[in-house]
C-alpha cells in the first residue's frame, strides 16, 4: 500500500471497500462457511427453497461489524507501520519496501486486527450454521446475537471468543502476500498517475489476480485451507447438554485429524473453489471501492484548496 494519504484516510476507505465486498458476497460466504462447517451446504437455490430468501443472509449484521472493524484496524496498523518503517529507512512515504519488510508488516497487522475481531468472526460462523446444525435456540430467538453470547459464555466462558485463533498465527500470512502482489500489479502494469491512483478496473483485476495468485498458492502448496476449514469448524462446534462441562472442545488438531480420519486427504479441501471465487471476487470488489474513495478524498481536497487559493486572491 503506497498511498501517502493519513492512517485514518486508508482505513476508513479500506473498511468501506471490504465491507461493500462483502455484502455482495454475503451469500457465497454463507454457503462456504456451511460446507465448510457442516459438510451440510447446498447451492444457494436449495437453500432458498428449503430455508428461504432471508436465511442467505443470516449473521450479515455481525459479520458486516466485524468486517468494517476488522479491515479498519488492518489498514490502519499498516499504514502507521509502514510510516514507521519508511522514516526510519529515509525514504519517501510512496517507496516501495523490500519483500521482507512488506510482509512483515501486513502479518503483524493482520495478527492485531484478528486478535480484536475473532470473537466476532466466532459469532457470526454459529448464526451462519445455526440453520444447519439442529440449534433451535438460535433459529428461533428474538435475539440471536445475544443468545450466541451467552451460548458461548456459558459453554466455554470469555475465553471461548477466541476459539481457533491460534489458527490465525499462520492464516495472517494471507493479507499480507496478497496487498503485496497487488502493490506489485500497480508497480508493474500502471504508469505515472495511474500508478499511484489506479482506476477502477485496474483495481478490480489488480485485487482479484492478487487473491487468487496468492490465496491460491498458500492455500493449496502452504496448507493454508486446511487450516481455515479447521478454525471454521471449531468456532462452528457447540456443546450438546449432555457434554461434561470439564471437556475441552475441538481443537484445530483434533479438527484436522478429524475431518481427514473421516474423509481423506481432500476432505481438507471441501468448499475450496467457492472459497476461491468469493476470495478473488471479494478482493476485486474491496480494492476498486477503497481505491476509488481515496480517490474522492484527494479530489475533494484539492478542490478545497483551489477554493482557499481564489479567496485568498480576491
Amino acid at each position: 500500500m503506497t498511498s501517502v494519504l493519513p492512517p485514518f484516510v486508508q482505513a476508513a476507505s479500506g473498511s468501506l471497500g471490504a465491507a461493500s465486498a462483502n455484502a455482495l458476497t454475503y451469500p457465497l460466504d454463507l454457503i462456504t462457511t456451511r460446507i465448510q462447517a457442516t459438510e451440510k451446504g447446498s447451492s444457494i437455490r436449495k437453500q432458498i427453497h428449503t430455508y428461504g430468501l432471508s436465511s442467505l443472509y443470516d449473521g450479515i449484521g455481525a459479520d458486516t461489524g466485524a468486517t468494517l472493524l476488522s479491515s479498519f484496524l488492518y489498514y490502519y496498523v499498516y499504514s502507521f507501520l509502514r510510516a514507521f518503517v519508511v522514516r526510519g529507512n529515509g525514504k519517501s512515504k510512496a517507496a516501495m519496501l523490500s519483500l521482507p519488510q512488506e510482509l512483515a508488516i501486513g502479518y503483524l497487522s493482520g495478527i492485531a486486527s484478528r486478535s480484536i475481531t475473532t470473537p466476532l468472526n466466532l459469532i457470526t460462523v454459529r448464526l451462519q450454521t445455526a440453520r444447519v446444525s439442529d440449534d433451535s435456540s438460535v433459529r428461533g430467538g428474538t435475539s440471536r446475537f445475544t443468545t450466541i453470547c451467552r451460548e458461548i459464555l456459558r459453554e466455554e466462558g470469555l475465553r471461548g471468543f477466541w476459539k481457533g485463533f491460534s489458527s490465525n498465527f499462520v492464516l495472517s500470512l494471507n493479507p499480507a502476500v496478497t496487498l503485496y502482489l497487488f502493490q506489485q500489479y500497480r508497480r508493474v502494469m500502471l504508469k505515472g498517475k495511474e500508478r499511484a491512483s489506479p482506476p477502477p478496473g485496474h483495481s478490480f483485476v489488480g485485487g482479484a489476480l492478487a487473491n487468487s495468485i496468492g490465496g491460491s498458492y498458500l492455500s493449496t502448496v502452504i496448507m493454508l485451507y486446511p487450516l481455515l476449514l479447521a478454525k471454521t469448524v471449531v468456532q462452528a462446534s457447540r456443546r450438546s447438554n449432555t457434554t461434561n462441562d470439564s471437556s475441552q472442545g475441538p481443537s484445530i488438531r483434533s479438527s484436522l485429524q478429524g475431518i481427514y480420519t473421516a474423509g481423506g486427504f481432500f476432505a481438507l479441501y471441501r468448499g475450496l473453489a467457492a472459497q476461491l471465487f468469493k476470495g478473488i471476487l471479494r478482493q476485486g470488489t474491496a480494492m476498486m471501492v477503497k481505491q476509488r474513495i481515496e480517490q474522492l478524498v484527494v479530489q475533494a481536497y484539492l478542490r478545497q484548496r483551489a477554493l482557499r487559493r481564489v479567496q485568498y486572491k480576491g
